[in-house]
């Protein structure tokens, strides 16, 4: 068929194409600062804590679609310049660590102490574009029963959701799965997706607080494909991908910090787990959290190259076009 040039024929010009919408799914390098409970490279995941600089420049070499912030460098060069990076590399603001002192483990002062640092990171990284933040929940206790220890943590909850609703960010609370990470200490507490639910609830929450949601984490507390397919649209702010060891486990005995790339095994459905999730809608950063030692002993470069392999493999298994 002949070529029809439309503004010659018509004198109208054509239309300019609009440009093409993200991906809901942003493929997310995580590579910067750790929570303020450590120092070791927990946010950094793949076992490389790099500057900001650097991070956004391998995100946009080996084509991630974001990097998580670096809450430090915020508060060393602040919004602008954090911004200025990320239109520089063409990349987008993913998620913050949680840094106030949450978790049962710190007194009441500590945790009234840390929500100023926690407000100066909340005001800063939503200037900067980002508007999800990651925490967890410890998963036992040795010195708080379960009711006292949810009751603790509503009340804190229910402090730090002004804050989180007059920046409009969105807190996703990740609950720890494994068995192994409960058997030592003398008192149960959440550790499954119910367990969550039940404290955003019982803050009245739910409009700012969601998921960060761990796939062994998902595989360890029992949950099934079918809990994934029952979660509200909006209710997962954040995904983190893995894949259980070989060797002679079950989903009780896989340890916390020694996991693989997602799709190394096959001990964990991630095909399942995420076509599931994309069917709810979900939109937001989807990262790689292996704790894996070969990773480690890598060079930054080639971990994130290759981590975002696996990233990109797992995502088109699940039929998602990222």
């Amino acid at each position: 068929m002949e070529n029809i040039d439309l503004k010659a024929s018509t004198g109208v010009s054509s239309p300019v194409a609009a440009p093409p919408r993200r991906s809901r799914w942003l493929r997310t390098l995580n590579v910067t600062d750790a929570p303020a409970h450590t120092d070791a490279p927990h946010c950094g995941s793949i076992g490389h804590v790099l500057p900001f600089p650097e991070s956004c420049r391998l995100a946009e070499k080996f084509k991630y679609d974001a990097v998580n912030a670096d809450r430090f460098y915020l508060k060393k060069h602040g919004p602008v310049q954090v911004a200025g990076l990320l239109k520089q590399h063409h990349i987008e603001p993913a998620a913050f660590a949680f840094s106030a002192a949450f978790n049962g483990c710190y007194s009441d002062q500590e945790f009234e102490q840390s929500l100023t640092h926690f407000e100066q990171d909340v005001s800063l990284c939503r200037e900067a574009g980002f508007a999800c933040c990651v925490g967890y929940v410890q998963p036992s206790s040795d010195t708080l029963g379960y009711y006292d220890h949810f009751a603790l943590l509503s009340g804190r909850l229910k402090r730090i959701k002004p804050l989180l609703e007059a920046y409009d960010v969105r807190l996703g609370l990740e609950f720890i799965g494994p068995t192994t990470m409960r058997v030592r200490r003398k008192f149960d507490f959440i550790h499954t997706m119910d367990g969550i639910r039940s404290l955003i609830a019982s803050a009245n929450a739910q409009d700012c607080v969601g998921f960060k949601l761990d796939a062994l984490h998902w595989y360890t507390s029992g949950a099934g494909l079918l809990d994934i397919e029952k979660f509200f649209p909006g209710e997962v702010v954040y995904v983190e991908l893995n894949d259980g060891l070989k060797g002679d486990y079950d989903r009780f005995t896989l340890p916390e910090f020694q996991r693989e790339l997602p799709g190394a095994t096959g001990t964990i459905d991630i095909a399942g787990m995420l076509g599931k999730l994309d069917a709810t809608g979900f939109d937001g950063p989807v990262v790689v959290e292996p704790w894996n030692a070969q990773l480690r002993e890598m060079s930054p470069a080639n971990a994130i190259e290759k981590a975002k392999i696996a990233l990109d493999n797992s995502l088109k298994k699940a039929g998602i076009i990222a």
